[in-house]
């Protein structure tokens, strides 16, 4: 026991969850990890936790705009955003695949890491991929609900 810290008081719990720190923000207080000299399956367990941060800071801002209804009107946003976190994923992806990564508390694995990128991509191209022209919807629409198409 340290001296004059009742029992009581020498251990204590962080609520984490109330700390709210921005995922961009963590993730350049932690750019240090890659010039430090850490192990490559620890490096990888760091990224992508604050890659899984970045992607449900992301998801959580795309909900709230969508629930605000400014969610068409931030489109251009929205892609270059998604992008970006796409493109950190597959870093974190392959650096994951290739060099092993540390088991985390959270417990997540690199099928994990996967799993989440694949959404985003489906996503992006839900979103932000072709879509058909009006008049090819509109046939599409007529032959699934069994009506002959009209010229």
């Amino acid at each position: 026991m340290a001296l004059g810290i009742p029992p009581e008081a020498e251990r204590f719990e962080i609520p984490f969850e109330r700390l709210n720190i921005p995922a961009d923000r963590l993730q350049k207080g932690m750019e240090w990890i890659d010039e430090a000299d850490i192990p490559p399956q620890i490096r990888n367990a760091i990224a992508a936790t604050i890659w899984l941060l970045q992607v449900d800071a992301f998801r959580k801002v795309e909900e709230s705009f969508m629930l605000e209804g400014k969610y068409e009107t931030s489109l251009q946003d929205h892609r270059a955003a998604l992008s970006t976190i796409i493109a950190s994923g597959e870093q974190v992806v392959f650096g994951a695949s290739k060099e092993g990564m540390f088991s985390t508390p959270a417990g997540f694995s690199v099928e994990d890491l996967r799993a989440t990128l694949n959404s985003l991509h489906t996503t992006f191209r839900c979103q932000h991929g072709p879509h058909n022209p009006p008049k090819t919807g509109q046939l599409i629409g007529q032959l699934l609900n069994g009506d002959k198409p009209k010229d």
